[in-house]
C-alpha cells in the first residue's frame, strides 16, 4: 500500500487535491488490481505513471502546437510547415485530424479525435482504449470520457489500464522493458522511466539502501561489456537488471571463479573490477 506522504515525496509537483484523490482511492483500487502484492507491482505502476503524467502533473494531453513542433512530433503527417500551419494551436482540429480513422476513432468530422484524447495517469487514448478500460473499472468512460481526468478516478482509471494490458505478469518477471512496451508499444523515454523505478523502489523502501541498485548508466556499461565478451543473451543494453542481464552476469562471475554475490544487487565491486569498469 502506499500513503500520501510516500506520493507527496514520489510526486512533489502533483497538486494537493490530486494527492489527496489518490491516497483516498488507493486502498481500495490497489488490491483489486493485485497491486498491492508482488515484490515489482506497485514500484513499476508508480514508474510508469510518474513517467506518463509528468509526476501526476499531466492528466490531460495538450494539443496545442506550433506549426514547427508538428513536424517534429509528428513528420509524416506534416512533412513541411505549409502541411502543419492550418492546424497550429488549434487543438480540437488537431487532434481530429491525427487521431482520425484508428484507435476506434471514426472520420475526423466526428469529433471522436478530441474527444478521446489522452487523458488520466497513463494517458488513455481512442475510443477502444477508452472502452476497454471503462468496462474493466465499470465507468462508462466511451459515453462520458471526461470521467477519465477527474481526480478522483485517476487511480482507478490507471489501474483499469494496467489491468486491459495484462502488465503485472511483466512486472512479476521483473522485465521492466517489457512493462514499457505494453504501455506505450516501444521504449521511448526509458532513461526517465528508470529513473522513476529507482525513486518509486526507494519511497516504498523495496530496495533498502544498503542494497539499492547501480545507476543505470552502469548497469548499460556491464551490459555492453558482457556482450562484447560474447555474453550476447544479455539483451539489450538498457540500464535495467531483469532476467536476461542477472543470468548473463551469473555466467560470467561463474566463469571468472567469482562469488555468486547477492542477487538483489547482482552488480558489485568484485564484478565490475572483474569487467575493468572500476
Amino acid at each position: 500500500m502506499i500513503t500520501r506522504a510516500q506520493l507527496a515525496a514520489l510526486y512533489p509537483r502533483a497538486t494537493p487535491a490530486r494527492l489527496d484523490a489518490v491516497a483516498a482511492a488507493a486502498p481500495a483500487v490497489l488490491p483489486r488490481f493485485g497491486l498491492d502484492t508482488g515484490q515489482h507491482r506497485l514500484a513499476f505502476f508508480l514508474a510508469q505513471i510518474g513517467h506518463e503524467s509528468g509526476g501526476m502533473t499531466i492528466t490531460e494531453e495538450n494539443m496545442n502546437y506550433s506549426a514547427k513542433r508538428m513536424t517534429q512530433v509528428w513528420p509524416g503527417r506534416f512533412p513541411s510547415i505549409a502541411d502543419a500551419q492550418p492546424f497550429a494551436n488549434n487543438p480540437e482540429k488537431l487532434a481530429n485530424h491525427v487521431y482520425s480513422g484508428r484507435m476506434g476513432n471514426v472520420p475526423a468530422a466526428s469529433g471522436d479525435g478530441y474527444k478521446f484524447r489522452g487523458r488520466g495517469l497513463v494517458q488513455i487514448t481512442g475510443r477502444d482504449g477508452y472502452r476497454q478500460v471503462g468496462s474493466r473499472i465499470g465507468l462508462d468512460l466511451e459515453n462520458q470520457p471526461h470521467l477519465a481526468g477527474e481526480a478522483k478516478n485517476l487511480l482507478l482509471v490507471a489501474a483499469g489500464f494496467w489491468k486491459w494490458k495484462d502488465i503485472n505478469p511483466a512486472c512479476d518477471a521483473n522485465d521492466f522493458r517489457l512493462c514499457t512496451k505494453k504501455i506505450n508499444g516501444g521504449t521511448i523515454g526509458m532513461p526517465d522511466r528508470l529513473e522513476w523505478l529507482d525513486k518509486a523502489r526507494r519511497v516504498l523502501a523495496t530496495v533498502p539502501p544498503k542494497k539499492a541498485q547501480p545507476a543505470a548508466a552502469t548497469v548499460i556499461a556491464v551490459q555492453k561489456k558482457l556482450l562484447a565478451l560474447g555474453f550476447s543473451g544479455v539483451g539489450a543494453a538498457d540500464g535495467q537488471i531483469g532476467p536476461k542481464t542477472a543470468t548473463a552476469i551469473a555466467a560470467f562471475r561463474a566463469r571468472q571463479g567469482l562469488p555468486k554475490g547477492d542477487p538483489a544487487t547482482p552488480i558489485d565491486d568484485p564484478l565490475l573490477h572483474a569487467l575493468d569498469l572500476d
